[in-house]
């Protein structure tokens, strides 16, 4: 056995030397050295557990560091005591396997053995993945637990599931395991799910680590999680990991995504998406014929009236329940009359859950649509699964900062047209010497924070004293319209859309003031309210663009289609998407300041963000100073808008 020994000992002698090279420690770290006051903080036995291999870190004291090199392997010469020891263990293991646990306890994640450093040697040597552990957890102080929230929710995660092989690096992930397995973070998990949990875990690890280097350079476990959102129902059928490297290899663009750190690729005007790929349609138009050169790199595809482009139109609520599906409804049936038949589509309405969403998925591809709109953040996973099965379809998702490959993403600068409404009300609220507006948004995702900012500071342009009251009317038993009302604010910005379904002309931005129960057009009839301005979001317009380049063949040009990263678009005035309608009601002087502030931002000359680059405008997640009041977190909303937040949500409203 001395030459099992010696190819360990010489594998610790490689890594030492490397370590040394590269200016690092070139011994087993100590427990005792990364956290000083280990010993005084709490805690934990957790009982004998098997534990990954790879997940032991190090040794608790100081007394063994200088056997082992960092991966374990011995530095004591063969002659020694100690590789005599080694070698024992290594017989014992062959044959029979270890009789006694290690003693170890783990520390943010990983462990450090107190009893047991050959033991793991010898396991490292053999490539072993577990090892049954005595297993003591020591729990950080609270100011240590918040520089790792990933390690904190993995605490949350363990009570429920006790699973230590899956290791996330970003906080929510866990959550988002939960929630894909129909569970949370809150409830002791059934046993069987744990297993088999576990069970498909190292099926995925075995399958990763057999792909090597076809696969991103991404940690496990974060390409478990992307794996599952794909696969969550094959994933825990106890597949054998060919079976899963197959699945991996087909969703590696996935993958790719999710490793690039710049995942997001804004398209951000139109134009540069219909002309991204101009030179081929050129090329096209001059070398025309059957057997042209760029005819059989490019077959044509000629739409008509008898052979129409199919699109189909996915949403989560029914058009009558729904503003905003009413909206996108609207923008549906224009895209049909824009095209004069040429292109021909259809609305699934009510597609909450995912099996009446794969129903409207399937109907859709037998009826031979080309592309499938869904309207809703909440509706990415469904949508995701679905691009993934139907690869000759192109799935695009109402969102934005949602990074899939398989799935485009589309949103509107709102924000633009909000900040032209906040002109209006600023003015208006300076006119009748309140100084202060109501702001009713509806829910806290990426783009939403930019629009009430916006709004704030397009007021305070108008009314350096203004200060705007927001409310949400996704947070759970909101009363926010006659909070409003009572407070005595006649200045508010309610539902962005052109109608509201409840049938009254809350909409938009009011001016309001209370009348004789009866003579109100509100919903109880209390209210007179007098419309003076809607933000518009032009989703026909939009659509209209989208099936443009799918038609024309510029939908995966190079200059939009970005190599490992997701395609977003996010349009705004220069574009058409976006526009504002102010009412017959308002002064000529607001209508002719609020023109010249739309023509600039059309022109490039104004944005109200200036200073602050794309991503970080629908990232923000800060309130204007003239702001009252605070973005709620996901707990506080309806469980329709908690859906939407998890997905789409701003970090200050998704963690909880």
């Amino acid at each position: 056995m001395t030459e099992e020994y010696n190819k360990a000992l010489k594998a610790g002698e490689k890594e030492y030397k490397a370590k040394l090279a590269a200016g690092e420690y070139p011994y087993l770290p100590a427990l005792d050295d990364i956290a000083p006051d280990a010993d005084t903080l709490t805690h934990k036995p957790l009982g004998i557990k098997e534990i990954p291999v790879e997940l032991i870190a190090g040794t608790k004291t100081r007394a063994r560091q200088n056997s082992f090199a960092p991966d374990f392997m011995p530095l004591i010469e063969a002659d020694s005591e100690f590789a005599a020891k080694w070698n024992n263990l290594y017989r014992a293991q062959i044959s029979e396997g270890f009789n006694d646990p290690i003693k170890a306890y783990e520390y943010l994640h990983r462990f450090y053995v107190q009893e047991g450093n050959k033991r793991v040697s010898v396991s490292r040597f053999l490539d072993m993945p577990m090892i049954a552990a005595e297993v003591t957890r020591i729990i950080p102080e609270e100011e240590v637990l918040d520089q790792h929230p990933e390690y904190k929710e993995f605490l949350k995660f363990y009570s429920v599931a006790p699973v230590y092989d899956i290791e996330p690096t970003w906080e929510g992930a866990y959550a988002e395991i939960a929630e894909l397995l129909g569970r949370d973070l809150e409830e002791p998990w059934p046993q069987d799910l744990v297993r088999s949990l576990r069970s498909a875990y190292w099926m995925f690890s075995m399958a990763w680590r057999e792909l090597g280097d076809k696969m991103p350079d991404l940690p496990p476990g974060d390409a478990f999680v992307v794996y599952l959102r794909i696969y969550i129902k094959d994933a825990l059928n106890h597949q054998p990991p060919s079976v899963v490297s197959k699945k991996l290899l087909r969703i590696r663009k996935e993958l790719l995504t999710e490793a690039n750190k710049e995942r997001v690729a804004l398209v951000e005007s139109s134009d540069e998406a219909v002309r991204a790929g101009s030179l081929i349609t050129k090329a096209g138009n001059i070398v025309a014929g059957p057997d042209s050169l760029i005819g059989k790199v490019l077959p044509a595809v000629t739409y008509s009236a008898k052979n129409p482009f199919k699109a189909a139109f996915i949403y989560d609520k029914s058009i009558n329940a729904s503003s905003r599906v009413a909206d996108h409804e609207k923008g549906r049936i224009r895209l049909e009359n824009a095209y004069d038949g040429m292109v021909k589509t259809r609305c699934y309405e009510g597609c909450r859950d995912q099996e009446s969403f794969e129903a409207a998925v399937k109907d859709a591809a037998e009826w031979g649509a080309k592309a499938v709109f869904t309207t809703s953040p909440s509706q990415i996973n469904d949508a995701l699964r679905a691009a993934i099965e139907y690869e000759d379809i192109e799935f695009l998702n109402c969102s934005v900062n949602l990074a899939h490959q398989a799935v485009r993403t589309y949103y509107a600068k709102l924000y633009e047209a909000k900040f032209l409404e906040g002109i209006v009300a600023g003015q208006a609220a300076a006119s009748d010497g309140t100084h202060t507006i109501g702001y009713c948004s509806d829910y806290p995702i990426y783009g939403t924070i930019a629009g009430i900012n916006a709004f704030a500071i397009g007021a305070a342009m108008a009314d350096p004293e203004v200060k705007i009251y927001l409310d949400w009317y996704s947070k759970r038993d909101t009363n926010w319209w006659w909070d409003m009302v009572d407070k005595g604010i006649h200045m508010i910005s309610a539902v962005d859309s052109l109608h509201a379904v409840d049938g009254s002309d809350a909409f938009g931005l009011c001016y309001v003031e209370r009348c004789e129960p009866g003579q109100g057009n509100d919903l109880s009839g209390s209210c007179r309210i007098t419309n003076l301005a809607v933000p518009i979001i032009k989703w026909g317009k939009l659509y209209e663009i989208i099936i443009k380049t799918m038609i024309e063949g510029t939908y995966h040009a190079s200059r939009v289609d970005k190599k490992d990263q997701a395609t977003n678009y996010w349009w705004g005035m220069i574009s058409g998407v976006v526009d504002i309608e102010l009412s017959d009601d308002l002064s000529p002087y607001t209508k002719k300041l609020v023109g010249l502030l739309r023509d600039d931002i059309i022109d490039g000359r104004f944005d109200p963000f200036d200073k602050l680059d794309s991503k970080d405008i629908i990232m923000m997640d800060q309130l204007n100073e003239n702001i009252i009041g605070e973005i709620p977190k996901i707990d506080s909303l309806n469980d329709e808008a908690q859906n939407t937040v998890k997905y789409g949500g701003v970090e200050k409203a998704r963690i909880k």
